[in-house]
């Protein structure tokens, strides 16, 4: 395996861990239906959107990441 490839899976492993992170928040969303709470609602949304707006550009493959590390050679 090349470093580039080595590198590519390690950002994708990061993004499962970003996704587990979103997955664990989700109970707090439950709550929102339970309580009726509108005013909590934003910040708890907030607290699980992020996590899996990363996760899915890590799990891509995070292109822009994978530039910066390894630039191309046809400078």
């Amino acid at each position: 395996m090349t470093p580039k490839s080595v590198f590519s899976l390690a950002v994708r492993v990061l993004g499962l861990v970003f996704l587990f992170r979103g997955l664990s928040a989700l109970p707090e969303l439950l709550s929102i239906f339970s309580t009726g709470s509108v005013r909590s609602s934003l910040g708890i949304i907030i607290m699980i959107a992020w996590p899996f707006l990363v996760a899915l550009w890590l799990i891509r493959g995070a292109p822009l990441l994978i530039r910066i590390a390894y630039p191309s050679s046809t400078e």
